[in-house]
């Protein structure tokens, strides 16, 4: 059964603070939405670990029978997908929205001379190797969207996941992106559409 849960997941160094407009938004539109505050936030031991503390606040705020939704920022896009492609998650998640993320790296990355950063690298075998199995993100009707102006996620087209919807909004900097009034309008669109989809669960 889907659930109005919606879990919001930040970016690097972020505590949530980027996520705060979009999660009052959400909330005024009936939606229970939940921002995770990630350990070691920075990266420094990979994805993994996020990805698990992302599967144990799952487990934490739904039923057994629920699904929930998933708004991953910039690097926590890319923790949602671990976690959905790699730690079971497909089976609790009815809807994932991608915020201008590295789903093929950036050559930022490059200068984060630590686990993180080496996955997040463009070319690293951990995104190859999610994306070489991007289908089983299907069930979760995955939503990408990314801005041309982006001069973090470099190259911009970087921000596209490789199935499922893609919006371009033209926002002038990376780390305004979730607390832009149309992505946010987007983000809480295909949100109320996920839930209305009678072939889901």
């Amino acid at each position: 059964m889907k659930s109005r849960i919606a879990i919001l997941i930040p970016g690097i160094f972020d505590r949530g603070r980027s996520m705060q407009r979009m999660q009052g938004a959400l909330e005024r539109s009936g939606f229970v939405a939940r921002t995770i505050r990630l350990q070691t936030n920075s990266g420094w031991y990979g994805m993994e670990p996020m990805a698990a503390q992302l599967r144990d606040l799952v487990e934490e705020v739904t039923r057994e029978d629920e699904s929930c939704a998933l708004v991953g920022f910039s690097m926590g896009g890319i923790v949602a997908r671990y976690y959905l492609q790699r730690l079971g998650g497909a089976e609790k998640v009815h809807k994932f929205i991608a915020l201008s993320s590295p789903h093929f790296g950036s050559l930022w990355a490059h200068l984060l001379p630590y686990k993180g950063g080496r996955q997040l690298r463009i070319g690293s075998e951990f995104l190859s190797s999610l994306n070489r199995d991007a289908a089983v993100l299907e069930g979760a009707a995955p939503v990408s969207i990314w801005t041309p102006y982006d001069a973090t996620i470099v190259p911009r087209t970087s921000s596209r996941l490789p199935i499922g919807n893609t919006y371009q909004v033209p926002v002038s900097l990376h780390r305004w992106v979730p607390q832009n009034p149309k992505v946010i309008d987007i983000v809480r669109t295909e949100l109320a559409g996920a839930l209305e989809d009678p072939d889901g669960r």
